[in-house]
């Protein structure tokens, strides 16, 4: 699933000039100033939420909600963010826009917009999260 929404961003955003990566731990990237140099934008696994349970006719069956993260980094030289500003809402909106009623996989789930924010401003740079979940299944036969 992360690799097809990497590539959608690299597709659809044309402002990210296809500096997309995945990363596995957004958290720890940023306190030990490993991120890679250059990303514009991070693709994180987030988590994920089991719903409710259907045991009956010798199947397991469970809806799940799994939660990605797309990080956008850009340069903020100054202690505001100043610099960043004018970049930040038009890409906000290319990434949801590009992101939000699509499918990474086949299935019935589609992205959903959750949430976005300011993560931090850290060493010139600005970190931005926004989060979109998908609904999905789990499925065993017995």
């Amino acid at each position: 699933m992360l690799d097809a929404i990497i590539q959608k961003l690299k597709d659809d955003v044309p402002d990210l000039n296809r500096r997309v990566e995945p990363v596995i731990e957004m958290a720890k990237l940023m306190r030990d100033g490993r991120l890679p140099q250059n990303a514009t934008a991070l693709v994180v696994p987030l988590d994920a939420k089991g719903g409710k349970a259907d045991t009956g006719t010798g199947a397991y069956r469970q809806a799940i909600t799994e939660r990605i993260g797309v990080y956008l980094v850009l340069d903020a030289n100054d202690p505001t963010g100043r610099k960043a500003l004018g970049r930040l809402h038009p890409l906000l909106t290319e990434v949801t826009l590009a992101l939000v009623g699509w499918s990474p996989e086949p299935g019935p789930g589609v992205l959903i917009f959750e949430r976005r924010k300011l993560l931090s401003i850290h060493n010139g740079r600005a970190f931005y999260e926004l989060a979109f979940s998908i609904e999905a299944s789990l499925r065993t036969a017995s």
